[in-house]
């Protein structure tokens, strides 16, 4: 199967995730926190680390991040205000400031060279269009310290029969999923540089998922 045709409007998403930020969180509960809990199990998050999320949604993985590395740096991006919004409410019970919430779009990260140790990215590549996924990787590339790891998970085909009926949801109700469909991603992160240590495939309630963890490897002349 191949990767279903993709375009990308910025105020479609944001308006697209406006109209399900009631039931979000419930939706990610069932589909995709098995993935998330691995991610976070992969990440392997340590104290006094600088870490970034990229689409932080509505801070269910965030809160963990930042109660994980409470003397360290966290921030979170992601292109929906309403998202960010609820993410923010969420982060308010925490006794700490160590985190930072803000826009932001993944095709124009706002930072420098070499700056994270750890990137979390979940369920964001699949609503991207295909010809963007080497800018995103590559971008991921760039802001990662040398040694510095992404651990990223995504809508996937899966290897169960049952998992094909979320492509042809993907295929003939997009909306019913946010223009979400199942990709592949690992070809591009290697293509930018990355070395994959792990590649996972889960499935939760029929829904299909890949999580890899990649590592920035420096190659010195």
């Amino acid at each position: 199967m191949k990767i279903l045709d993709r375009n990308f409007d910025q105020l479609k998403v944001q308006k697209s995730f406006k109209n399900v930020i009631l039931f979000y969180d419930f939706w990610s509960w069932l589909t995709e926190s098995k993935a998330a809990k691995k991610v976070l199990e992969l990440a392997e998050i340590k104290d006094k680390q600088t870490i970034l999320e990229v689409a932080c949604g509505t801070g269910i993985v965030f809160e963990k991040i930042a109660r994980e590395n409470p003397n360290g740096i966290n921030i979170g991006i992601d292109l929906s205000p309403d998202m960010l919004s609820k993410a923010k409410h969420r982060l308010q019970k925490l006794n700490t400031h160590n985190f930072e919430l803000k826009e932001g779009n993944v095709l124009q990260l706002d930072f420098k060279d070499n700056s994270f140790d750890i990137l979390i990215n979940n369920f964001m590549v699949d609503l991207m269009p295909e010809e963007t996924f080497d800018k995103i990787a590559s971008e991921f590339y760039r802001i990662l310290k040398p040694g510095g790891i992404a651990v990223i998970s995504v809508f996937s085909f899966g290897e169960k029969r049952i998992n094909k009926f979320w492509y042809w949801v993907s295929k003939n109700m997009p909306a019913l999923l946010t223009g979400c469909r199942p990709v592949s991603f690992k070809k591009n992160l290697m293509h930018a540089g990355f070395s994959i240590e792990t590649d996972l495939q889960l499935s939760q309630n029929t829904f299909p998922s890949e999580v890899l963890k990649a590592r920035k490897v420096v190659i010195l002349n």
